[in-house]
């Protein structure tokens, strides 16, 4: 009997949020949106543009930032068999295709390596980013 109440509330709910709201209820002032635009000042800047503003750092490409070693620690925890913790440190799809083709890295045991190495190197993980190999270590 809680069950049905409960299906029966939640759809109820749900029927309460999925009232169409009419479109009258909004107006649109084209003449404030127009001088908007014109007031509206236009730059373009790349991200990786050295000549950005003072307060904005200039951002490195990806293959050259650092990586979280924390993020590729859980990553290797709760999904490495399927190699996803390879994918993140930039590793090339062929490495994370042999993981699942090895039944998770030779049974588990290439990610639970990789795990303690990347614990045990936790300081420094550089040499493990874009580590085109198979066994990391």
């Amino acid at each position: 009997m809680k069950k049905v109440l409960l299906v029966t509330l939640m759809l109820g709910f749900i029927g309460f949020l999925a009232q169409p709201v009419a479109a009258s209820a909004y107006s649109l002032d084209e003449q404030k949106v127009d001088a908007l635009f014109e007031q509206a000042e236009t730059t373009t800047m790349s991200i990786f543009d050295e000549t950005a503003p003072a307060h904005l750092p200039a951002l490195a490409p990806a293959s050259e930032q650092s990586k979280d070693p924390l993020v590729a620690i859980l990553l290797d925890f709760f999904v490495g068999y399927l190699g996803i913790h390879r994918f993140y440190l930039g590793t090339k799809t062929l490495t994370g295709i042999g993981y699942i083709l090895t039944c998770g890295g030779i049974f588990g045991v290439v990610p639970l390596v990789d795990l303690i190495v990347l614990a045990i190197n936790y300081d420094d993980i550089s040499p493990y980013i874009n580590n085109p190999a198979f066994f990391m270590w």
